[in-house]
């Protein structure tokens, strides 16, 4: 036990060996003692090489290689050895072998025990720690402390986990400088090895290299409860005892006991955090306690004025007398078990003058005492029960004419570019005022100031549905009570309903005369629109309306009629279903949708089941009442098949006339040649015997014979009704550039020029042969109308669906006389001529193409031109 407690300065082991040479009566005796955890045997007692002593180690099979060796064994461990020299008493070697090697382990086992004790001893010191912590910082220093004397350690140091890695918190004995870094990252060698072990590790002779001092031993453990981990606790270097010990550095129990302490720790810190959360938490309760009382106060005030709000609103929305309306109103505001405001002034707006004009203004005298007023108020409003019903009551008494009323009673103010005034108008701003906001006014709002004899007022914007009808002006000018949040909020609401409440009422009398007005209006619309039903369907023209869609939106009973199906079936109907007889008709109508204008088609054949109609049909788009888009199409159909049977007719007798007038015109034309062929006849019987001469008269007479030839195919062209046309597609500029060819020699010898003015057009279908006839006669006609050096423009360009070409030429115009003649058979200007040039034209245009032939005097010369559809036909055209 000396040797323990004092180590080799004691001597106690050369004493010991000493002791066994002479029981023994060895010549010297050497003893060593079992280091278990480096597997060694450490000489620590000798009687003849004392300077070996506590630095001779050797290993178990160095010492067997020993003469005269000796294991101590208590049990299955090895303690230690001694090697004896010659001991001349072997018989006593068991027992003393025995009782040494007990004796050795029960006093390590008793040193052991009194560090067990000791470390026990602080544990308890450490709970003490733990309950009189109040704080984590008290508690942490606390813990290093016990730490470094249970531990019996150099250093303890506390590393602290955060989110970005571990830092040092604090350490007991060392200081912050003595770290080389004090941030460690989550992935540092160290800081995985001991998170990643079960409850800590073990390190001997590894320098840590963020520690600035020399590390011999280490043990550290984990700061973990449950999965959350606070930090590392870390022990550095154990100071060596004053004794003899078989190991100088950490071992497990120092482990354990680190880890008994750090789960104490983790338990401690837990718990202050806990009482740390609880006096924050109870410390908010109290604030939120007190703060939650004075909300209910406030919600409290905040109902009973609610209340009030309501029951003004009740009073004001049941009258509609507009004086009883701000009476109501400015009661509620100046009531004692109202808002108890001292004074309450109304202006209403007047968007004619833009000014604010005085109505009302309610509240005691100077002599008056506000007190015994509100409390006469109190005892009359408790007297009815409710609220609404004292405030009605009380407006029908109150007279409002006289006091404050009769200072602002028609006065108006001026709003625009008041400082206060226009904000609340315009910008519907609740606005208090107070003597530093007067100051900064100015003059500008001296004349509120003067009339209310006040420098703190409330001025409260009464909004309508859509704009600010008036004002109140709210002021406390005898008790002086100031106005809280809660007044405000709820003056807001006030002013609300009642700006809604006196605009109703305002608007009620004009609402009641719009409403006459509209019922007027109704009836006069009812009785349009059964005159315009009755108009409509009495009408002797068919009108239907389609939708987008092509469904029938209305229709009257001649559409009735002429589709053969009665209106109830029609409406909603798809004009598809009218059968394929409507379907050409009625699909036109699809195509104002996307023209956008209307379209007129003039004397359409129809087959029906009623047989064979004509009919002018018109559509029309029916737009939106904005104008901006088509929501259908309105076709009108004019039954005209009696017009058409009546212009057939007189088309008929005006044919029969004309045949009068033909055949004397033919007449005229071919007696002028026979009369010559028979002249030139009996000349040449008369000179038989003069072959020349008869020659020459049988020339003029063949002349004539071709000129009397040429006159009847011209009649017989015009005469003879249309043949089939043989439509097919060309290019009209080369129709054009042809016929120039043919005449160009004819227009040389006439000392004309012909020009043209050929737009690129789109081929077209049509009798080419027909065309080329027309245009080869408008060309000749020209040129012979053109005076020498004339001019002739030919022109061809398109326009829509249809082609158009025009013959220009220089000279004088045709008389409004002429034109109205030149499309007339037989009539000419020419002294040669049937006169049948331009009405076969005519009928080559109109007639067999459909399309429309005209001529039209100009300043300097005559344009004859025609329009013909680009794509040919008569019924096309028409369409």
């Amino acid at each position: 036990m000396e040797f323990l407690e004092k180590g080799y300065e004691s001597h106690a082991m050369n004493k010991l060996v000493n002791l066994l040479c002479e029981e023994t009566q060895a010549e010297s005796c050497d003893m060593f003692l079992f280091e278990e955890y480096k597997s060694l045997f450490r000489l620590v007692g000798s009687t003849h090489d004392q300077e070996k002593v506590g630095q001779f180690k050797l290993s178990k099979d160095e010492l067997e290689k020993f003469e005269g060796n000796f294991f101590l064994e208590h049990g299955a461990r090895i303690v230690g050895a001694l090697v004896l020299k010659r001991p001349q008493k072997p018989e006593m070697m068991p027992s003393i072998l025995s009782e040494l090697a007990k004796t050795l382990w029960v006093a390590e086992r008793i040193v052991s025990m009194h560090e067990k004790a000791r470390k026990y001893e602080l544990l308890g010191e450490l709970t003490d720690v733990f309950y009189s912590a109040s704080e984590p910082n008290g508690l942490l220093k606390g813990t290093l402390s016990i730490m470094k004397k249970a531990l019996n350690a150099e250093v303890v140091l506390y590393l602290l986990r955060t989110e970005q890695g571990y830092v040092f918190k604090d350490a007991d004995g060392m200081s912050k400088d003595q770290l080389i870094y004090d941030k460690l990252p989550m992935n540092h060698n160290f800081i995985v090895r001991v998170e990643r072990s079960t409850g800590g590790i073990i390190l001997t002779k590894t320098q840590l290299d963020f520690l600035g001092i020399k590390v011999k031993s280490i043990v550290a453990s984990v700061a973990r409860l449950e999965e959350n981990i606070f930090g590392i606790f870390v022990a550095i270097n154990k100071i060596a005892p004053s004794g003899y010990r078989s190991r100088y550095s950490f071992d497990e129990l120092d482990l354990m006991t680190l880890e008994d302490m750090v789960k104490r720790f983790c338990l401690a810190y837990t718990r202050i955090e806990y009482q740390q959360d609880l006096r924050d938490r109870i410390e908010k309760l109290i604030i939120h306690t007190k703060e939650y009382e004075k909300l209910i106060q406030q919600q409290q005030e905040y109902l009973r004025k609610m209340d009030l709000v309501h029951s003004m609103s009740n009073a004001m929305r049941s009258s509609y007398d507009l004086v009883n309306v701000y009476k109501t109103l400015l009661l509620g505001l100046t009531s004692g078990r109202g808002f108890a405001f001292n004074r309450a002034l109304l202006l209403i707006r007047d968007r004619k003058t833009d000014t604010l004009v005085g109505k009302m203004w309610i509240g005691p005298k100077e002599d008056e005492d506000i007190e015994a007023i509100w409390k006469e108020a109190e005892r009359r409003a408790v007297s009815y029960g409710d609220f609404s019903q004292y405030l009605r009551e009380e407006a029908l008494m109150l007279d409002s004419s006289g006091g404050l009323t009769k200072l602002i009673e028609g006065k108006m103010f001026h709003y625009k570019d008041h400082p206060i005034l226009e904000r609340v108008v315009v910008r519907r701003k609740l606005i208090q005022v107070t003597p530093s906001l007067i100051e900064s006014f100015g003059s500008a709002v001296r004349d509120l100031v003067n009339l209310l004899g006040v420098d703190e007022f409330l001025v409260v914007p009464l909004v309508g549905r859509w704009d600010t009808i008036g004002v109140l002006i709210l002021d406390n000018k005898f008790t002086k009570r100031s106005v809280s949040d809660v007044d405000i909020e709820v003056l807001r609401i006030v002013a609300d309903s009642a700006g809604l409440a006196i605009e109703n009422v305002m608007n009620y009398e004009e609402l009641r005369k719009k409403t006459e007005s509209l019922e007027k209006q109704k009836n006069m619309i009812d009785y349009l629109h059964r005159f315009t039903e009755n108009i409509l369907q009495n009408l002797s023209t068919a009108v239907v309306v389609f939708d987008k869609n092509g469904h029938i939106l209305q229709c009257n009973r001649m559409f009735s009629h002429i589709v053969g199906l009665p209106s109830e079936r029609l409406v909603g109907e798809h004009y598809l279903e009218l059968g394929p007889v409507f379907q050409d008709l009625f699909g036109i109508a699809m195509t104002v949708l996307e023209k956008r204008e209307a379209v007129n088609l003039s004397e359409y054949r129809l087959e029906t089941s009623q047989g064979e109609l004509y009919l002018d049909v018109k559509y029309s788009p029916l737009w939106d009442p904005s104008g901006g888009s088509i929501v259908g199409v309105i076709v009108t159909l004019e039954d005209v098949s009696q017009r058409v049977k009546f212009e057939q007719e007189r088309k008929e007798r005006e044919k029969l006339a004309l045949l009068g007038e033909v055949a004397a015109r033919v007449a005229h034309e071919l007696r002028n040649p026979i009369a010559v062929i028979g002249g030139f006849i009996n000349r040449a019987k008369k000179n038989l015997s003069n072959p020349e001469t008869v020659e020459k008269y049988l020339n003029v007479i063949s002349k004539e014979v071709e000129n009397l030839e040429r006159i009847v195919n011209e009649i017989l062209e015009f005469s003879r009704p249309s043949v089939t046309t043989e439509f097919k597609e060309f290019d009209m500029n080369e129709l054009i550039e042809e016929v120039i060819y043919i005449m160009q020699e004819k227009a040389s010898k006439a000392n004309v020029i012909i020009e043209t003015k050929l737009s690129n057009v789109p081929k077209i279908i049509a009798d080419r042969s027909k065309l080329k006839r027309v245009l080869i006669n408008l060309v000749q006609n020209a040129i012979e109308a053109s005076p020498p050096g004339g001019k002739i423009v030919v022109k061809c360009f398109s326009e829509a669906d249809k082609l158009v070409a025009s013959v220009f030429n220089t000279g004088e115009p045709l008389s409004d006389k002429e034109l109205k003649k030149i499309f007339i058979p037989f009539y000419t200007t020419k002294t040669q001529g049937t006169g049948l040039g331009l009405p076969i034209c005519k009928k080559i245009i109109e007639d067999e193409h459909g399309g429309r032939i005209w001529a039209e005097p100009k300043a300097n010369g005559m344009e004859f031109s025609f329009e013909i559809p680009l794509k040919g036909g008569k019924e096309n055209a028409k369409r």
